[in-house]
């Protein structure tokens, strides 16, 4: 009976796992880089669908105008309402695009005003329809975000 009392890996062996695995990871960085661009645009672009359903929802249950505004100087956008008789709107909150992420901007917007707003009215209708559009500046890849006068919301990617 002949043992042999080493058990282990060679150098060799160690130094072919350690050349595939730097192969692999070689080729998933950039594919796992693009994939995180992909995903922070489509949660910038949900959250920002999901904030006008939100004001359109409340328009309907509090039977008052509600309003998003975009500023984009400060990828910011602020949600307000318009109480019965009041003159002026209240903000109610502001959130922050993409939450925070340098990466992700406005690139344009159909909607009117200073600065560029949708306005939702009590029965849950837009005053006017319009675009957003939402970019990442390290993809091809936009968000575009459409409002109708009907209220609904949509978003569309492209790129």
């Amino acid at each position: 009976m002949n043992r042999n009392p080493s058990r282990g890996f060679t150098l060799v062996e160690m130094l072919i796992v350690i050349a595939i695995l730097g192969i692999v990871l070689g080729i998933a960085a950039p594919n796992l880089s693009r994939y995180r661009h992909n995903v922070n645009l489509r949660e910038a672009a949900r959250d920002i669908s999901a904030e006008m359903n939100l004001c359109r929802q409340r328009a309907i249950t509090e039977n008052s105008r509600y309003r998003i505004s975009f500023d984009f100087h400060g990828r910011t956008y602020t949600v307000s309402r318009l109480p019965d008789g009041a003159a002026a709107w209240q903000d109610l909150s502001t959130g922050s695009l993409g939450g925070g992420n340098a990466l992700i901007s406005f690139s344009s917007t159909t909607f009117s005003g200073s600065p560029p707003a949708s306005t939702f009215l009590p029965r849950g209708t837009a005053v006017a329809g319009g675009a957003l559009v939402i970019e990442h500046s390290k993809s091809p890849r936009r968000a575009t975000i459409t409002l109708n006068i009907t209220g609904r919301v949509r978003v569309d990617y492209s790129g």
